[in-house]
């Protein structure tokens, strides 16, 4: 049997983790109240009831059994460096480091901006007029000295760059400790995440010729003094080259004859020939294989493609290092001693965090369940789970507006005979944006910059490797990648289509069970009402709040001076 005393006003006990917690005081029990709370406390100490706990010890906060202790506990302590990356060798290095700083915040290597959302239809505005250079970052969309999220996109819920994004951008912070990266999946590095968001058409629309001219223009010493072994052959600068150019980017012609500072570039599809110098200005891989010059559906006229295969790796290891630079930037953005960090290190009794708080993160790992995902000192599984959340909002894709055959596609049919009885092969969804993860996944293992490929810097780097070899058949439609909690309040609005402005708008739609309607596919079993109370669903707010770590260094958040 539990020993339980009352003295001058405190009570204590001793937990089953061997703490001593401190009850709150009695104070002035009449004589009527005082025989009613000792039959409690002999309750109490028999092992019947919960009253004392209850209202003696912080609304139930110090009751803390070694499971339970156990489960929180594990979620704390999240290192205070960002994990090596065998595919980037300069995370860690301090002039890499730099480099990638200043690239994090030089706007120049943006492209224009094209007033399209991801389904490339036309949206009412964006960061500067239609085919206006824009003047955006990462630090615009990722703010270092705002969580490093954007709340300043209109109308919120989604991110906008060059033309509206179908989710909303997840912050830069603790991105190093993911096993992959976006929403979906769809990268297994952050390296590589920089380089897709680089070239995205509604982030920063650049290209990957666009970065090595500018890095050639402004960044020529900095980039060899950090990357030595990489080419940077172009001479003269783009300015130079620009004033000497058709507007299709391609070299003007010199009686009909392409000159001979100039590349030929011969048509695959037996057209007439293109002319462009050996690095166009602007270029990336288009969607059709093999060069077709001059073709407007193509980025640039297909310059990229047109290109010859060794001055397209050139402009490829620039390009990769670009995001790798960044990438070791990116890997000082670490959440450090947050409230809930330092309690754990003190133990259960010690009160730095409030009663509250302390019940809440009895319901995170209990009741609530929200530990079932939201476990590892990241807080997340980085696993993929539908939880019912409903794909609407502004520039968010719904599965009605991807029919078959359209720029996202959800239509997926099964192989089968016709009439006739001739096979009719199996038809997969193609660009399914609002499936999640099912659609990542796909790309991934298409991505030309895996840890696997040669632009790793160690491609015997397996460490990813599962994901890519995930069928997406087994991933549930409507499944997206667990998010970190940690400064989640900071980091609003929250959800992949950012519905849900507040947390306590998050934790009702646990609390429900999800959506009543508008939710992709079948939510995972977890998904069922809660029955949390009013007060139970406050007490998890007031946790989630003591996951903000404290402010990061000022040399991470500081602007660089810029060439």
């Amino acid at each position: 049997m539990r020993q339980a005393s009352i003295n001058t006003g405190t009570y204590e006990r001793k937990t089953r983790n061997k703490d001593y917690v401190k009850f709150r005081r009695i104070k002035h029990l009449s004589a009527t109240a005082f025989p009613l709370v000792m039959a409690a406390v002999v309750l109490q100490a028999t092992g019947c009831g919960t009253w004392v706990d209850d209202h003696l010890c912080g609304k139930g906060g110090c009751q803390w059994s070694d499971e339970e202790w156990g489960r929180v506990s594990a979620l704390a302590g999240l290192p205070e460096a960002a994990p090596s990356d065998a595919s980037n060798k300069y995370v860690g290095n301090a002039a890499a480091e730099a480099l990638g700083k200043k690239w994090f915040f030089d706007t120049r290597f943006a492209g224009t901006a094209t007033l399209m959302d991801q389904l490339k239809r036309p949206v009412p505005y964006a960061r500067a007029a239609k085919g206006a250079t824009m003047a955006v970052a990462c630090v615009t969309c990722h703010d270092v000295s705002n969580g490093t999220i954007d709340d300043t996109s209109t109308p919120g819920n989604v991110s906008i760059g060059a033309g509206w994004f179908d989710v909303n951008a997840q912050p830069a912070l603790n991105a190093a400790f993911y096993q992959v990266s976006f929403w979906n999946g769809r990268v297994d590095s952050l390296w590589a995440q920089a380089l897709a968001a680089t070239e995205g058409g509604v982030s920063t629309n650049s290209t990957r010729l666009r970065v090595a001219w500018a890095i050639s223009d402004l960044y020529r010493s900095d980039f060899q003094a950090v990357f030595p072994d990489a080419a940077l052959p172009m001479s003269g600068t783009s300015a130079a080259l620009a004033s000497t150019l058709a507007t299709d980017g391609q070299c003007a012609l010199s009686n009909g004859d392409c000159p001979d500072s100039c590349r030929v570039a011969q048509s695959d599809a037996g057209g007439s020939p293109g002319c462009w110098p050996r690095f166009p200005l602007q270029g990336k891989p288009g969607s059709k294989a093999g060069c077709q010059p001059g073709d407007t559906s193509e980025p640039f006229a297909d310059a990229w493609d047109c290109m010859d295969p060794s001055d397209q790796a050139i402009v490829n290891r620039i390009f990769v290092n670009f995001g790798k630079a960044i990438a070791a930037y990116e890997a000082k953005m670490v959440s450090r001693n947050s409230a809930f960090d330092k309690w754990v290190a003190a133990g259960a009794d010690s009160g730095l965090i409030s009663p509250q708080a302390q019940q809440g993160a009895k319901l995170f790992v209990g009741k609530a369940a929200c530990s079932d995902c939201h476990n590892t000192p990241l807080f997340s599984d980085n696993g993929f789970h539908d939880i019912g959340v409903p794909q609407t909002g502004p520039g968010v894709p719904t599965e009605a507006e991807c029919p078959a055959g359209g720029v996202c596609d959800c239509v997926e049919t099964p192989a089968g005979v016709d009439a006739d009885g001739n096979t009719i092969p199996a038809k997969a969804a193609k660009n399914c944006l609002p499936w999640g993860a099912r659609d990542g996944i796909s790309k991934l293992a298409k991505n030309a910059f895996l840890r696997t490929s040669a632009w790793s810097d160690d491609p015997s780097d397996t460490s990813r490797q599962h994901f890519v070899d995930m069928s997406p058949d087994t991933i549930p439609v409507g499944a997206w990648r667990t998010p970190t909690l940690r400064d989640v309040a900071l980091t609003a609005p929250y959800m992949h289509d950012g519905v849900f402005t507040t947390l306590e708008q998050v934790i009702d739609h646990y609390n429900r069970g999800g959506a009543a309607s508008g939710a992709v596919g079948i939510p995972a079993a977890q998904i069922k009402p809660l029955l949390l109370t009013d007060e139970e669903k406050s007490d998890l707010v007031e946790f989630l709040k003591t996951l903000t770590g404290e402010p990061l260094p000022s040399d991470v958040v500081s602007a660089p001076v810029l060439p």
